[in-house]
């Protein structure tokens, strides 16, 4: 960079100085960057490492997928986006889970759409996003494919599930999703997105009412896997 644009990164700096939120550390970016250089390759470096397949019987997914397990630098990116509202970072993790579908397109097969796990109204009002959707925005985009973000619906409310049980986190969510009349899941295969899968029950149920309405395939893709 030259002197003059030395200077003004450094003013710029000066005026509005942007830390990192991991480590609190200065970025070096123009415009405002949620993670530092070191914190983006930590985070980046997950996906040079294939993390998949869970096909255990009794789940309704075909399949699932996870980019890392959900601790370090993933688990704190996940807390800090959405229990403490930074949603500057569903850029960064949306585009760390595309990353990681676009070099493994042969584990996934042909996907016809992408569907982000709902919220609760009750529970979209409190936290103000979905932060599924803002990570499948991103993920739809670089994948060039659809995005059906209403057409399951979240109808029941349930109670933090940390602590339960599989069996337990299953009871609670029995009829949880509602597929929406103007969705048509019939003969597709469809790829549901979620932040974390930790006993997989939610994703469970959600491909459960999808595959009711007639979806052919329905595949589970997650950020994070773990407790």
């Amino acid at each position: 960079m030259s002197s003059t644009g030395d200077f003004y990164l450094g003013l710029l700096n000066l005026l509005y100085p942007q830390d990192c939120l991991v480590c609190n550390g200065r970025t070096r970016e123009l415009k405002p960057a949620p993670l530092c250089g070191p914190c983006s390759d930590r985070i980046m470096a997950y996906v040079e490492t294939p993390h998949w397949v869970m096909t255990e019987d009794g789940f309704s997914f075909d399949a699932a997928y996870h980019v890392a397990s959900y601790e370090d630098i993933v688990k704190r990116c996940i807390c800090l986006f959405k229990y403490e509202g930074k949603t500057r970072l569903s850029k960064v993790l949306g585009s760390v889970m595309a990353e990681y579908a676009a070099r493994n397109t042969g584990c996934f097969g042909p996907i016809d759409m992408i569907v982000p796990v709902p919220l609760h109204p009750v529970k979209l009002r409190e936290r103000q996003f979905n932060q599924s959707e803002l990570m499948a925005e991103h993920l739809a985009g670089r994948l060039d494919k659809k995005l059906e973000k209403n057409w399951l619906k979240r109808i029941k409310y349930t109670a933090p599930q940390t602590g339960l049980s599989r069996e337990q986190r299953l009871r609670n969510l029995k009829g949880a999703f509602l597929v929406r009349k103007e969705a048509r899941f019939a003969d597709k295969s469809v790829l549901l997105v979620d932040d974390v899968m930790t006993t997989g029950a939610t994703l469970h149920e959600c491909a459960k009412t999808i595959k009711s309405a007639g979806a052919k395939k329905v595949l589970a893709y997650t950020l994070a896997c773990g407790n």
